[in-house]
């Protein structure tokens, strides 16, 4: 049976990148986990309509957002950028 991309999403077998203040990431991610609350400064997905509105608005702890990430930049908060 081969390995799907969620299932490796599901458990970060590909790696993960944790953000804090001011921190950003660039590459290639599957999911943003807020593990507190969030704000971030830059948010930019190839597959997601309208998602420069997330950008400024305080996104609750415990979301996560699904799409193809490509630069993520925590204003404030914590969030964990898991790669495919």
């Amino acid at each position: 049976m081969s390995k799907s991309r969620n299932n490796a999403l599901s458990f970060s077998s590909v790696g993960s990148i944790v953000l804090e203040n001011g921190e950003t990431a660039t590459g290639k991610f599957g999911a943003v986990q807020c593990i507190t609350a969030t704000e971030f400064t830059a948010l930019t997905a190839a597959n997601i309509e309208g998602v420069g509105l997330l950008i400024g608005y305080t996104i609750p702890a415990g979301t996560v957002l699904y799409g193809e990430f490509t630069n993520v930049q925590v204003n404030t908060g914590v969030s964990i950028c898991h790669k495919y």
